[in-house]
């Protein structure tokens, strides 16, 4: 049987170093992008990615083209990105949207909401959110 344990552990040893090498990979990286270095940061075949710039007639890599290419993958990292940009990247967010954003029961949220006596998620209390629900 797995262990249990909360969705703050996950968030933080998976999601984050994620979102901060995209935000450095970004930042530092010399443009056109080589295509290869983004399905690397975005943990994608490279054969998918080239799909992608054909489909949506992407020459080169610029900043743009990497977003659109973000909205258009299948790694869970992109994944999150589209749900977030799905429900417009609100400054606070509700249980379900979280649950939605995360893939993460709605009721475990919901739950830690009531727990922890909040009725909205802002990125300052998300990590008390996360600690509250039990992933297995």
């Amino acid at each position: 049987m797995s262990a249990l344990y909360n969705f703050l552990q996950e968030y933080e040893s998976n999601i984050v170093p994620k979102l901060k090498a995209i935000d450095v990979f970004l930042k530092t990286e010399t443009f056109p992008i080589k295509k290869e270095d983004v399905a690397d940061i975005l943990y994608m075949d490279i054969k998918y990615i080239e799909k992608i710039m054909k489909k949506l007639r992407i020459k080169n890599i610029y900043i743009s083209d990497f977003m659109q290419i973000m909205k258009n993958g299948e790694s869970y990292i992109c994944k999150l990105y589209q749900r977030e940009l799905e429900i417009g990247s609100p400054l606070t967010y509700t249980h379900s949207q979280i649950a939605y954003i995360y893939n993460l029961d709605k009721y475990e949220v919901e739950n830690a909401c009531k727990k922890l006596k909040i009725k909205e998620i802002t990125s300052f209390v998300m990590p008390l959110v996360f600690e509250k629900v039990v992933i297995k």
